[in-house]
């Protein structure tokens, strides 16, 4: 008799009550694949009451024995945006790892951080380490599903760079769709629910027979959304019923909003259009009920600026309106606002057009015959995106699960600090800046490649560290901030070191400024940083580049 197989579904965000975009893949991942296999999600989140018919289990992602624990239950993985000890403990076990593409964060992350705030060398340090996180990913993973064609060339590329296309499996399909195949971001089977006012008639302004716009999802910093409210400006006389709601006000994952939200909403104050025409309603709903924004509304807007991140981009935001039948207004450029405009599913304008985006939303208002029949045309793509649908290739893969070795030796994989350090490691300044866990894990790997090695570690006042064996020195600082007048008097004029190493656990460097300025005042020949990634990145430009 065949056993069913068991898949681990590791998540990266919240995965229960108020989740976002990757919470919800990760949730409706489980969700499929439950109905054919033993499924286990994962999230390092709390974990709230729900009603999956499947254990969701909370995990310390930064512990080496519940990772393990989870993986050496499991047949296969499946994981988006991998953490590194649920990779290493896989490879450990040798257990096959499907990897979700869905995020290219490079691109994201290009628009998102503030590069006239980063000197040169940050930037240089920064995306290199992403680059390398990626190539990680890549060479660590067995099968890959991304969400469209045009992400699928850009991995087929890094594939090939890290010898995943191997020869057998050409022929298998000449396309190689048994090392990457298309699985984009779904919608369930079931409509959105109706009846339950969110909007209308509870935020003052907005009454039951305003045309109303709604903008879903988080205001990311590669978002437009200053354009929607100059085009609501153009409206203010011509459309007064038109009113746009901006629904939350930052991702659950995430301790407050974004840039781009204050931005908008200041920019809203400015034109006097806030609590007029312009609303930001803060809620962000249960996903079971989320539902709800989508049937109460008349039209759904999602617009961005012309860059790299759209081409590549699959906007989750315009599922959701393809879900609630909500007629489309977009900008052009990524491959679901092709196909808004080839199935005539809303409009697509020119991005930062207010004008011609102000023109589409009059048009809607003043004809409610032109939002039936968008409407009409959206009921007939919807059997495209069920979840159980789009999430075929996935559920393929664990049906027989395999390893997909390189053609090659992958340094990139195996990349340790003693390949960085060449062996010659007698002493190191460790400067603890990130969670205990975090910190030890960096304080073992050195020590495992150099026994002998001395780590002086500096510390707050009253941290107990534990179980690091030998030559580990405490310098506890004076107080418990940590800044260079306080690290100077914790080292207190001794020796140089073979290495100087920074524990970061934030991807922002900027969050370390006083830990680097001070770091490159030590008289050394090698900067590192024991990253968030669990990883030894070279920081050494970062350093001398001073941020």
């Amino acid at each position: 008799m065949t056993m069913t197989k068991k898949i681990a579904v590791f998540g990266t965000e919240p995965v229960t009550g108020k989740i976002g975009g990757l919470g919800i893949r990760q949730l409706e991942v489980a969700r499929v694949l439950s109905k054919t296999f033993n499924v286990r999600l994962i999230t390092p989140y709390i974990v709230e009451t729900h009603r999956e018919k499947f254990p969701i289990d909370r995990v310390n992602y930064h512990s080496p024995e519940e990772i393990d624990e989870v993986v050496n239950w499991a047949d296969a993985v499946y994981t988006n945006q991998p953490a590194p000890l649920v990779m290493k403990m896989a490879e450990k076990r040798n257990k096959p790892v499907a990897v979700d593409l869905l995020a290219l964060l490079y691109f994201e992350e290009m628009e998102h951080l503030p590069h006239d705030e980063m000197g040169l060398a940050e930037k240089s340090t920064y995306f290199s380490n992403r680059i390398e996180v990626m190539q990680r990913q890549i060479s660590s993973g067995d099968f890959f599903i991304c969400s469209n064609e045009r992400e699928r060339d850009y991995y087929l590329g890094i594939l090939t760079m890290t010898g995943k296309l191997r020869p057998e499996e050409y022929g298998k399909g000449e396309n190689f769709n048994s090392v990457i195949d298309i699985a984009p971001f779904g919608i369930p089977r079931k409509k959105p629910p109706k009846g339950k006012n969110i909007l209308r008639g509870k935020i003052e302004g907005v009454g039951k027979n305003d045309f109303l716009i709604i903008w879903g999802g988080s205001l990311w910093n590669w978002y437009d959304s200053l354009t929607p409210v100059r085009a609501m400006a153009r409206l203010v006389k011509t459309s007064p019923r038109a009113k746009l709601v901006f629904i939350p006000s930052h991702h659950p994952a995430l301790k407050k909003p974004s840039e781009m939200y204050t931005k908008t909403l200041n920019f809203a104050k400015r034109k006097g259009l806030l609590n007029k025409n312009v609303f930001f309603h803060s809620e962000w709903v249960p996903y079971e009920e989320h539902g709800y924004y989508l049937t109460e509304a008349d039209a759904g807007i999602a617009t961005f600026p012309n860059h790299i991140e759209n081409r590549f981009s699959f906007r989750i935001r315009l599922m959701d309106y393809i879900w609630g039948s909500l007629p489309i207004l977009t900008n052009p450029g990524n491959t679901l606002s092709d196909l808004v405009e080839k199935r005539s599913l809303g409009y697509v304008v020119p991005c930062g057009d207010d004008k011609a985006l102000a023109e589409k939303i009059r048009l809607l208002a003043a004809r409610p015959s032109l939002s039936k029949a968008i409407r009409k045309n959206i009921e007939a793509v919807k059997n495209d995106f069920y979840w159980e649908k789009v999430l075929k290739p996935l559920a393929g893969f664990f049906k027989e699960p395999r390893k997909l070795k390189p053609l090659f030796h992958d340094r990139l994989k195996t990349l340790s600090i003693s390949d960085i350090l060449g062996g010659n490691l007698k002493s190191v300044l460790y400067l603890r800046s990130s969670p205990m866990e975090h910190s030890v894990s960096g304080i073992k790997a050195i020590r495992a490649v150099a026994p002998e090695c001395e780590i002086d570690v500096v510390i707050q006042p009253g941290v107990v560290m534990e179980g690091l064996g030998e030559n580990v020195n405490f310098l506890p600082l004076p107080a418990n901030i940590f800044n260079p007048a306080t690290a100077a008097m914790a080292i207190n004029g001794k020796k140089s070191y073979d290495a100087v190493i920074l524990s970061m656990n934030q991807k922002d460097f900027r969050y370390y400024t006083n830990v680097i300025n001070f770091a490159a005042k030590m008289p050394t020949r090698m900067y590192w940083a024991f990253n968030d990634e669990f990883h030894f990145i070279d920081i050494k430009l970062l350093c001398k580049g001073a941020i």
